[in-house]
């Protein structure tokens, strides 16, 4: 691909080596991939949450069912197969399998193997990424560090590291402890368990009776015990106990435990170290000679995904300063969560695709639009290929939603092959925004032929007889079953081209004007009139929905616009897309804050339907961005503030409370990963989705309010804080945004209530030629070979001239 440049998007794809189905010989892992050339501080080291996700790049869910890697509580991992449990799938209802692995402790005769033996806050994770999951925790003197990552596909690993940090002796006892669960899958491999030590081979075992996968438990040192038990409670006093018996079996529903023990004299100032893996077979000894292999393999493949973290996070933006710690951490989830929706070439896709969410991957436009968006903010030349990818491995020109083997994911009760909209996460927005802040004409002139396409599937396929963009279905505009579309769905496929949406018409216009502005670019300035022509029929149509101080739907078997519902977010997108007049703008603000005010009124109700919009990223984007159209710069800081803090604090709490349970409320997601819902309690719904990792973005544009221009030399800047924050002596930076082929560094200091020290940095930035704030005028600017720095007035919008 011509307009791949960094070596990282080459290392993210080599660590997924192609397999297909559960074979008696998987292939070895790949060696140590090479360091970045990138000079920065590498993966960025806290205090993380120990929940999370490890990335399986061998997941799919047609073609390479391979299963989804989450973490249990307390010290270990997860492996669900096919996949679930957070999201779309009931673990108990529809899974084949689960095989677990965990980790317990005794030092110096205290146990640390359930959640609660390690006190609050005492277990952490320094390591958080799509790669590596690390647990750490100190017993006193001692130091115990367990590292986590999935070696090639049918084999994870933990490194156990314990450290002496003083001159006494201690004793460590470890536990290796192996669950097997069967779903609840019918089908005729689930009838029971059979568990078993392997003396010769030092490991332990337990398989299905009929048909199931064979999982075997191998350490690079010898246990001092074994234990196999088909009883729960008896595992946790196995860290004490006896050897106990050699084999058992458990029948359906109930699971199969095996564990192996080792004692550990750890002398003053001294570390010991211990390798397990938990591999997968088709047969005992398959499952047993791939544990053994892998053991081998395990240190050069934690040294090689630990260089690639270091790469993406060494060309990466961080947050620092006195940002809240759990908005840093959060940042570094949300990254991580985009991370993982780049899934390798597979079936009838040739390029890198976006998975949408983990649970069952498919590629939809909507999402793969806004996720690369966002990943564009950290990795826009990895963004770029999975955006331009899409559009040349769409079998239709529509971009239909669709399964890595060419099924489609959306059909409509009519038959129809649908795709989202182009006002759903607005694709022409998201590649106008990754261009201009990118500047990749070569890019440009790849994926320009496939919008073109877009739009004129649309306009030949998508009009109805008055000359207005519809939706075939709810499902189709991304909003699906709602209310708007007046009739009962059951689905979401129902046909719905009878309701008229603001948002489409909109979306019409702005496509129009971003390919008159992008034809000339590619040598195609013949449609030019064409794509203007667009924009200003669909900006009349927009134009022809206003009503008492909002964007309305219209019926058109009633032929009256809809004015009985409540005002949804998506329909500012006429404000979004630059149709709106002045004075609408100004009429439309009452609306654009009674929307967030109703929002923060729900406190910590379940959402229903699509009452609460703010809990839709893909409808927060439109919002936003509408908000900042008007001028209102205090209600973009508070809208941001108020979701980051929410979402942040779920994501990065440290238990799983009784209320996660979800009995008045919906469940909050797994911590430490995105999830689908912006929910007024916290992040709810798929957990690992795309769509829900968007903040930095959002961040970014609307706190920082750093936001790209047409012009490469030109930068907008505006420092919107939350009032809460405006303290003075605080100070808020980001580190390495990539911008061109600039990195551009940004501290904001609060002076006062109304003024904020800015300071700009960066590999290429400087010189800055002139800073004029929003009437024109120049502010002084200071200069300097550690940068540039001004003093702005805070929610002021500045042009940088670069």
């Amino acid at each position: 691909m011509s307009i791949l440049k960094r070596r990282d998007f080459f290392v993210l794809l080599s660590a997924a080596p192609a397999a297909s189905t559960l074979s008696a010989s998987p292939q070895p892992a790949r060696g140590a991939a090479e360091t970045s050339e990138v000079a920065g501080a590498g993966f960025p080291k806290d205090d993380y949450t120990p929940f999370g996700y490890l990335d399986n790049p061998w997941h799919s869910w047609d073609l390479n069912p391979s299963g989804v890697l989450r973490s249990v509580p307390g010290i270990g991992m997860a492996w669900y197969y096919p996949a679930g449990p957070g999201g779309y799938f009931n673990y108990k209802q529809n899974n084949v399998y689960a095989l677990e692995l965990s980790l317990g402790f005794l030092i110096d005769g205290k146990r640390y193997l359930l959640p609660e033996d390690f006190g609050e806050g005492a277990l952490t994770s320094p390591h958080h990424s799509k790669n590596v999951l690390s647990f750490l925790f100190r017993a006193a003197d001692v130091e115990c560090l367990s590292t986590f990552t999935q070696v090639d596909e049918h084999a994870m690993a933990a490194i156990v590291r314990v450290t002496n940090h003083s001159s006494a002796r201690h004793s460590v006892r470890l536990l290796a402890r192996h669950t097997y669960r069967l779903g609840g899958a019918v089908w005729w491999g689930r009838d029971g368990l059979a568990g078993s030590v392997e003396p010769e081979t030092e490991s332990v075992s337990i398989h299905s009776f009929a048909a199931g996968t064979v999982a075997t438990v191998s350490t690079s040192r010898r246990p001092a015990a074994y234990f196999v038990s088909a009883t729960d409670k008896e595992t946790e006093g196995w860290l004490e106990a006896a050897e106990s018996a050699q084999q058992a079996t458990s029948y359906y529903p109930e699971p199969m435990h095996t564990a192996l023990r080792f004692e550990i004299a750890l002398e003053g100032n001294k570390e010991s170290e211990i390798k397990i893996v938990l591999a997968r077979g088709v047969n005992r000894a398959a499952s047993a000679e791939h544990a053994r292999t892998s053991l081998a393999s395990t240190p050069a493949v934690v040294g090689s995904k630990t260089a690639e973290d270091d790469a993406f996070w060494s060309a990466g933006p961080r947050l620092e300063g006195d940002w809240p710690a759990h908005w840093k951490r959060g940042w570094v989830y949300d990254f991580e969560t985009l991370r993982m929706m780049v899934r390798r070439p597979l079936g009838v896709y040739k390029h890198p695709w976006d998975a949408m969410q983990i649970q069952a991957p498919r590629n939809v436009l909507a999402e793969t639009s806004i996720d690369m968006w966002a990943l564009s903010y950290a990795a826009p030349d990895i963004a770029k290929a999975v955006f331009l990818g899409q559009f040349q491995d769409a079998l239709a020109e529509n971009i239909p939603c669709m399964r890595e083997d060419g099924v489609m994911n959306m059909i409509a009760a009519d038959g129809a092959e649908c795709g989202t909209s182009i006002s759903w996460c607005y694709p022409f927005f998201c590649a106008e925004s990754i261009f201009d802040r990118t500047q990749d004409r070569i890019w440009l002139r790849e994926l320009y032929p496939g919008l073109a396409r877009l739009l004129e599937w649309t306009l030949r396929n998508r009009i109805d007889k008055g000359g207005f963009l519809v939706g075939r279905c709810s499902w189709e505009t991304g909003m699906d079953a709602s209310k708007r579309f007046l009739i009962q769905q059951p689905t979401g496929g129902e046909v719905t081209e009878f309701v008229r949406l603001p948002e489409l018409q909109a979306a019409g216009a702005h496509a129009g004007r971003v390919l008159a502005r992008f034809a000339p670019l590619v040598g195609d300035s013949e449609r030019v009139e064409k794509w203007k022509k667009v924009e200003s029929t669909f900006t009349t149509r927009a134009q022809a929905l206003w009503k008492d101080g909002w964007f309305r739907d219209f019926d058109a078997r009633s032929r009256q616009l809809i004015t009985h519902l409540a005002p949804d977010p998506a329909q500012s997108g006429p404000i979004f897309c630059g149709v709106a007049t002045d004075a609408q703008m100004r009429e439309a603000l009452s609306t654009l804050r009674g929307i967030f005010e109703k929002s923060q009124a729900r406190g910590s109700q379940p959402a229903e339907g699509w009452d609460d919009g703010l809990a839709w990223s893909s409808l927060v984007l439109p919002y936003l961005e509408s908000v900042w159209r008007t001028g209102d710069r205090a209600l973009a800081a508070d809208v941001v503030h108020a979701i980051a803090e929410r979402i942040y604090r779920s994501m990065d709490r440290r238990a799983i409370a009784p209320e996660d349970a979800g009995q008045k409320r919906p469940a909050l997601g797994w911590p430490g990963v995105s999830c689908e819902i912006w929910g007024a309690h916290g992040a709810f719904g798929g957990e690992g989705y795309g769509w829900g990792a968007v903040m930095p973005a959002h961040i970014i544009r609307n706190l920082l309010g750093i936001r790209e221009t047409a012009d490469a030399e030109r930068l907008m800047m505006c420092p919107n804080l939350p009032a809460a924050w405006m303290t003075p002596g605080k100070s808020y930076a980001l580190r390495n945004l990539p911008f061109g082929e600039r990195r551009l560094n940004v501290s904001y200091r609060v002076q006062d209530a109304a003024h904020v020290h800015v300071m700009l940095s960066g590999d290429g930035l400087l010189p800055i030629r002139s800073i004029r704030d929003s009437s024109g005028r120049a502010s002084e600017l200071e200069t300097s070979s550690a940068g540039a720095q001004f003093t702005a007035v805070h929610r002021e919008v500045y042009e940088l001239a670069l």
